[in-house]
C-alpha cells in the first residue's frame, strides 16, 4: 500500500513546490489581477498615446495627441476572435449613445493574413460604426504588451481611465457613468 500512495505523494508535493515557488516569484498575483494595469504599463500607455500615429483601411489618418474627442478606445481585435466580434454590438450601441465629437473607437486589427479582406467583411456584417488599423505584424499590440484578444484601451484626454483584456460589455452602467463623469467635468 506504502508504495502506491508514496509516488502519488510525492507528485502532489511536487505540485505544490512549484505553484508555490511561481507564486512567490511573481508577488502572489493571479492570471485575474494581471489583468488591472500597473503604475508603469499606465504610464507607458499615456506616452503611446502621445506618440501613436495611426491610419485606418479607409485612409483616416490620427495622430492621438491630437485629437478632438475626449474619450478614445483602441479596441484590439481580430476577425478569428468570436469574444472580440461579440463586443461590436456594444461598441456601436456606445458610439450611438455618445456625442461624435466626444468619443472615438479605433479598431487596431491583429489578423495575420488576409486582414483588409477580413476587416472589410466584418465592418459590413457588424456594420461597425469605427474604422479600424490592421495591424498584421502586431507591431501596435508589440508596443502596448498586448498578448491575448480583445484589449481595450480607454483614454479620457491621453490619461488612462480604463484597461480590460477580456470581452467586455461597453454599456455596462458603470462603464457608462465612468464616461460620463469624465466628460461632464469639461
Amino acid at each position: 500500500m506504502r508504495k502506491k500512495i508514496f509516488p502519488i505523494l510525492a507528485i502532489f508535493v511536487f505540485f505544490v513546490v512549484v505553484l508555490v515557488g511561481q507564486m512567490t516569484l511573481s508577488g502572489g498575483y493571479t492570471a485575474a489581477q494581471k489583468t488591472s494595469l500597473s503604475d508603469g504599463k499606465i504610464k507607458a500607455y499615456e506616452e503611446l498615446f502621445n506618440e501613436l500615429k495611426l491610419e485606418t483601411t479607409k485612409g483616416s489618418k490620427f495622430n492621438l495627441s491630437k485629437l478632438d474627442q475626449e474619450i478614445v478606445i483602441l479596441n484590439f481585435w481580430a476577425s478569428w476572435c468570436r469574444p472580440c466580434v461579440s463586443e461590436f454590438k456594444a461598441l456601436n450601441a456606445l458610439i450611438d449613445s455618445m456625442p461624435e465629437e466626444k468619443l472615438l473607437v479605433i479598431g487596431i486589427n491583429n489578423d495575420d493574413e488576409e486582414a483588409l479582406k477580413n476587416i472589410k467583411k466584418i465592418e459590413k456584417e457588424y456594420d461597425l460604426k469605427f474604422e479600424s488599423v490592421k495591424d498584421e505584424a502586431s507591431d501596435i499590440a508589440s508596443k502596448y504588451r498586448i498578448n491575448n484578444i480583445p484589449a481595450s484601451v480607454v483614454y479620457h484626454k491621453g490619461k488612462v481611465i480604463h484597461f480590460v483584456n477580456k470581452e467586455f460589455d461597453f454599456n455596462n452602467s458603470e462603464f457608462v457613468s465612468l464616461l460620463k463623469s469624465k466628460l461632464s467635468k469639461d
